[in-house]
């Protein structure tokens, strides 16, 4: 799609009533856009598994980088081509600041600015489909298959209502306060996930991020001795990450990762969340 296309439709997409879910996201990502890294420390170093599966399923291909944020993914794999889209224009500055070679779009996860089978693979990482609605969630996945070439994967991630540790959110309906401001997640269950992604092939479903572990103590210890906090959290979180192969522990961590292919010969996705 040329520029001027991609333009009319951001115009478009400006005039257009937001879903309330998508105004909460847009203030608090707005508002932590150059504190990004260091809010969600303990989630960004909980995500070694999430990066091991990146890098084999997307290493050599181009990706589209759905919620992008600050494009912090380029540091993990080593993509052919990469188009990074977000809908929040503080994150996609500093996306541009952090990486000024990589191309960066605004848009709408559900009415993305490609022609179909544009991408050989595509990434939603930081459980940022949470940020949609169920139905929305749908429309994403018609769009992310819309888009993917036969033969392309996706790796998508979702919060995890089967995780122990998210039971506080659970049980307040998905609605949550981070940095002050209030906003309403839609996380999943592993079943949810697989029917949603009915008419992909189902690569890989599993649950990573064990960061309900406090990180404040580790910092001030590891301040008294000289070490790095940060080495020593993600050492941890591996450790954790081998709950996977327990099937009693498989689903605790607070994430859910999904690997799925847009097979060859498919003619159309059907998409079911409940």
């Amino acid at each position: 799609m040329g520029l001027r296309s991609r333009r009319r439709k951001g115009l478009m997409m400006a005039t257009m009533p937001q879903a309330k879910e998508t105004v909460q996201s847009e203030a608090l990502y707005a508002k932590v856009a150059l504190r990004y890294d260091t809010v969600f420390e303990r989630a960004i170093l909980a995500e070694g598994r999430l990066t091991e599966v990146v890098q084999e399923n997307m290493s050599g291909r181009g990706v589209l980088d759905l919620a992008c944020g600050n494009g912090r993914w380029l540091d993990r794999f080593r993509p052919a081509s990469y188009v990074g889209l977000d809908l929040n224009l503080a994150m996609l500055h500093e996306a541009r600041r952090r990486y000024p070679d990589a191309c960066f779009v605004q848009g709408d996860m559900t009415r993305l600015p490609f022609s179909d089978s544009s991408f050989e693979g595509v990434i939603s990482m930081f459980g940022a489909m949470g940020h949609l609605s169920p139905a929305r969630q749908e429309t994403m996945i018609r769009e992310v298959w819309r888009v993917l070439k036969p033969g392309g994967l996706a790796v998508l991630t979702n919060g995890n209502m089967w995780s122990p540790f998210n039971l506080p959110t659970t049980l307040t309906g998905g609605r949550v306060r981070i940095e002050g401001v209030r906003v309403h997640v839609h996380s999943t269950t592993p079943r949810r996930m697989a029917r949603l992604l009915a008419g992909f092939r189902l690569l890989r479903l599993e649950s990573y991020d064990y960061s309900y572990l406090p990180i404040l103590p580790l910092k001030f210890a590891a301040s008294l001795v000289g070490c790095d906090h940060q080495s020593i959290y993600v050492h941890w979180m591996h450790l954790f990450d081998h709950c996977r192969y327990i099937p009693t522990m498989r689903w605790f961590g607070k994430q859910l990762l999904v690997v799925c292919e847009k097979a060859h010969g498919a003619s159309r996705l059907e998409a079911r969340g409940d």
